[in-house]
């Protein structure tokens, strides 16, 4: 079966994304934006700078600091 990630070697845990993070900012931010695509997010940088400055947009400081912490390691 083909893993996610290329190999334990060469990937460690703090490299790999926090997939349960960026599911929980999805959630965080739907009150406030349309869709989240978590797939786009991570291979696409351009649509992660985005989604950031779209939670920076936000009232919420919770949606700011959540955004920061799981998206400014995809840009």
């Amino acid at each position: 079966m083909a893993s996610l990630y290329p190999s334990a070697a060469s990937s460690t845990e703090s490299d790999r994304p926090d997939l349960l993070a960026l599911t929980d900012l999805k959630w965080v931010m739907s009150p406030y934006v349309e869709h989240i695509n978590i797939a786009r997010l991570l291979r696409d940088s351009a649509y992660a700078r985005r989604c950031l400055d779209e939670a920076h947009a936000t009232p919420s400081k919770l949606v700011h600091q959540l955004a920061e912490r799981v998206l400014t390691p995809l840009i």
